[in-house]
């Protein structure tokens, strides 16, 4: 039986929200950085401010500092409604968003309502596990088939991604149905709420409406871990989505992709995929050889295995050092990424920041964060 959520309020659930702060800041200063700006000028009342970024998002509330003609200002934007589980922090910070467009006035849309708009498209559907296979000791492929897959489910693109929701932990079955919302699950109580991870679709059959994931195996270090670790044929899902982050933009003639082992099932799919000879390059760290994953091949694909041995996965800045070894390249390439949270904020700033790569050629999603990495500097 794995630990209980950490309930509302408690110290557990503020210790679990600061280890997940560097990553929230990273969001909301860089993916989210327009939506942080509209929050900050019309939330907190001063519409000249030209620059805010978010400082700290705890239980009191997303503290930010404004730059106006007047100078700095530092706030706290109160939280719109108690965090009952961790996983509702960015809910409460689309809240806000929404409250801050109503309450502007103002014409526009910013990155967190195009979200918004494209998240009332997503399902929840109920299925169950038909099959499990050890790929190798660390890495475990489940596959889902039946129930509401037949109703309609399709990828939305090639790093097509799922939110698995799973029965509360010491429970068996499900507590949500086809009919889930976050907004619902918030009305919960704490003991019924489900738990889970992202986790990307590896392979889609439609004639069996069967879908694979691959889960790295990390022992009971989090819900979704420990439940993979025990997972059966039979039990029950549910899947929340489907969503994507892959999105170059027209023109791009060359590809770089970073990842680790929860990254390359996605990067498997691309270079599958990928209707392109353009050239690709794949940047991929693992424990050693004997758990590389298999990966497309070609004439146009080059790909640079980084292997951590005895270091401890999340640890070392392999991805990063090897993406500065490389030339700045020239043309309109696309970086996208999967991997530790910390790996992905040292590539992202290094292909931003001297690169000088923009916004929209950019997509590097943190995967998940090394427990040593909860302290980081987002800046």
């Amino acid at each position: 039986m794995t630990d209980a959520p950490p309930t509302p309020g408690s110290p557990e659930m503020a210790a679990a929200l600061a280890a997940q702060q560097p990553m929230l800041l990273d969001t909301l200063n860089g993916l989210y950085d327009d939506a942080t700006v509209l929050v900050g000028r019309i939330l907190c009342d001063r519409r000249g401010a030209t620059a805010v970024r978010a400082t700290a998002f705890d239980l009191d509330g997303l503290a930010l500092v404004l730059t106006d003609d007047d100078g700095e200002h530092e706030t706290v934007v109160p939280l719109p409604a108690p965090l009952n589980h961790i996983d509702e922090i960015f809910l409460l910070f689309f809240a806000m968003v929404i409250e801050a467009r109503t309450a502007s006035g103002e014409e526009g849309t910013t990155s967190v309502e195009r979200v918004i708009a494209t998240a009332s498209g997503y399902r929840t559907f109920v299925t169950s596990v038909s099959a499990v296979e050890d790929v190798n000791p660390h890495l475990r492929r489940i596959t889902f088939r039946g129930g509401d897959l037949a109703d309609g489910f399709a990828p939305v693109g090639p790093d097509t991604f799922l939110y698995l929701l799973l029965p509360p932990p010491g429970r068996t079955e499900l507590t949500v149905d086809a009919g889930f919302s976050w907004e619902a699950a918030r009305q919960m109580a704490p003991e019924d709420q489900p738990v889970g991870a992202y986790y990307t679709l590896r392979a889609w059959r439609p004639d069996r409406c069967e879908l694979d994931i691959l889960v790295v195996l990390h022992g009971d270090t989090g819900p979704a871990s420990a439940w993979a670790g025990r997972a059966a044929v039979g039990d029950p899902v549910a899947l929340w989505g489907p969503r994507t982050s892959w999105s170059p933009p027209a023109g791009t003639d060359s590809y770089l992709l970073v990842a680790d082992e929860t990254g390359l099932p996605a990067v498997a799919v691309i270079l599958e995929t990928l209707g392109s000879d353009a050239p690709i390059h794949v940047v991929a760290e693992v424990g050693d050889r004997s758990v590389r994953q298999p990966l497309p091949e070609g004439d146009h694909i080059t790909v640079t295995w980084r292997h951590r041995d005895a270091a401890e996965a999340g640890t070392t800045t392999a991805p990063a050092d090897t993406v500065r070894a490389l030339p700045a390249p020239s043309g309109s390439p696309y970086v996208w990424g999967g991997a530790e949270s910390r790996a992905m904020t040292q590539v992202r700033r290094h292909v931003r920041d001297t690169w000088g790569l923009a916004k929209e050629q950019v997509s590097l999603v943190g995967y998940w964060r090394h427990r040593a990495h909860a302290d980081d500097d987002p800046e």
